[in-house]
């Protein structure tokens, strides 16, 4: 479970990062797309009771 765990993790942290860089270039389009992504990652690690 760790591994799994720590991969989570991993990935939110990528897909924030990836959220706030194309804020930061104005790419409404990839804000929106890696946000999606975020939020399905936040989902599936609440389903699996990642904090």
């Amino acid at each position: 479970m760790n591994e799994f765990r720590d991969n989570l993790l991993a990935r939110i942290e990528q897909a924030e990062e990836a959220v706030r860089q194309a804020v930061e270039r104005q790419d409404a389009y990839a804000a929106e797309v890696h946000g999606a992504d975020l939020a399905n990652l936040k989902r599936l690690a609440a389903e699996h009771g990642v904090r």
